[in-house]
This record gives C-alpha cells, structure tokens and sequence, in this order.
C-alpha cells in the first residue's frame, strides 16, 4: 500500500483576518515576511498596518498577514500574537505588538498615534490548560496564580531564554554535567508557540556524560514528574501537563539539530 501523505496546512481551517472589510487597513507596499521558528516552523506573507485591539487597548502597528506555513500544527490556529522582543523582530515588522500598545514603545514606532489607548506597564502574564488560556495585561492576577511570581534574569535581548541548572525526571538527573567544579546552565527558551517539552539529545559539546533526551526515553514511566531549576528556583512539570491524553504518548521532544538547549512550551504554562 502507499504511504500516507504526511499532514499539510491547510489555510482554509483558519479564520483569516479580510482586509477588504477595514475603513483602516493599508498594505506596505513590497514589504514581505519569512518567519522562522525554534521548532523549524515557517511562516510567509506580506506586511499591513491597521488598528489592533487587544481586550480594551488598541493602537495603529504594522503586522504580518500570513499567507503560508509549512506546519501542520497550525491547522486552526488563527494567528500568533506579537509578544516577543524587538531584537528578534524582523526588519519590516520592528515592533512586537506588546511594544506597540504600551506607552514606551523604545523608539522604534516613533511618536504615540491619536485615539490609542495603551499599557502603563509592559508586562503581562500567560497560563493554560490542556482546553483553555488566558492572557492577562498590565500584570498579572495574584489571584490565578497559588505562589508569589518568580523573577529570574534574561540570558538573551531576542528571547524569553532562562538559565537552567538541573532537569530531572522521577528523581533522576537528565543534566548529568561532567564538570561539577564550576557553575552549569543550559539556555531554556520560555515559549508559548512550542508545545511540548524539548530537551537536547546530544552530549552538548562533551559537558554532560549522558544525552538528556536519549536518557529520559529510557527511564520513560507514566505518573512520574519532571523537576527543573531555573536559577536556583525549582519547579514541578506534573505528569498530566506533560502527557498527552489524546494521544496517549509523552510530549516531550529532542530539540533541533543545532539548538543545544531546552525549549519550555505549553507543558510549563
């Protein structure tokens, strides 16, 4: 028999964004966008500029209309919300929607639009379940969260990336460093458009005696939790945010080929 087709994005499972039906809508002219992921995802299309409202702040900022993507795994996904780092934006998308509607844009958009409504404070915060999510602005509720928030420094000006110092699984060390004279860190990416947990499988340049990924295959038990050190601060990933009821199989994977670190997707959320 054949082999089945590997699965395709299929443009019509989304809600698309008309800009025929915005009094406001304006295309910049020649201006296109390729965007790249961690995860090798790739999305194509070209640039406009509209009013974009998020919950009651709205603003006049430049987004990308994509047109293509070679990820199956955004069948239904309406669009990506500009929450990331100018350093990593793209030359004709330079301000990240978070900039875009808060009062200190840092220069990059130029003199505040009229008629905008904007953050005081740019923060915000994320949570999620297997079924929903929520995206508070300005903040976040003290009230949806059972600790006091955590702050931990930036490793990177491009990305939400994290210093991470042990990863274990069932009470076993996935970060078995060679070198224990000296402080050890992974760059861990905090990321919302990744699902699952990625780990490296390599022996990242010789530091660590085992693979991380390959090891935890091996130990792989149902009902046990992940334990991850961000900074000297240690957190629980439960079996349930990391299991995939669906599809009864772990969602934990080896990073790409060239990325020695650790991207925290959705199971952290």
């Amino acid at each position: 028999r054949p082999l089945p087709h590997p699965p395709v994005f299929d443009i019509e499972s989304v809600r698309r964004f008309n800009p025929a039906q915005s009094l406001s809508f304006a295309r910049e002219l020649f201006t296109t966008f390729a965007l790249s992921y961690a995860d090798t995802s790739l999305l194509t299309g070209y640039v406009g500029r509209d009013i974009v409202q998020l919950g009651h702040y709205h603003t006049m900022t430049r987004f990308g209309c994509a047109l293509d993507c070679n990820d199956a795994s955004f069948n239904g996904v309406d669009g990506i919300l500009g929450m990331g780092l100018p350093d990593a934006a793209i030359p004709g998308i330079p301000t990240p929607l978070m900039f875009a509607m808060s009062n200190d844009r840092g220069g990059l958009e130029g003199a505040n639009y009229i008629n905008e409504r904007v953050m005081h404070q740019r923060k915000f915060a994320f949570l999620s379940t297997a079924e929903s999510g929520e995206l508070q602005l300005g903040g976040y509720d003290r009230g949806s969260t059972n600790a006091d928030m955590v702050y931990v420094p930036t490793t990177s000006t491009t990305e939400y990336s994290v210093n991470v110092q042990s990863l274990t699984f069932g009470g076993i060390e996935l970060l078995n460093w060679k070198d224990q004279k000296q402080p050890n860190a992974l760059p861990a990416i905090l990321d919302t458009g990744t699902t699952c947990l990625v780990i490296p499988d390599s022996h990242l340049g010789g530091r660590v005696s085992d693979k991380p990924y390959s090891k935890f295959e091996s130990i792989m038990t149902k009902g046990m939790s992940f334990y991850i050190t961000i900074d000297g601060h240690l957190f629980e990933i439960p079996f349930q945010f990391w299991w995939q009821k669906v599809n009864n199989a772990p969602c934990v994977m080896a990073s790409p080929q060239g990325y020695d670190g650790i991207l925290l997707g959705d199971v952290v959320f």
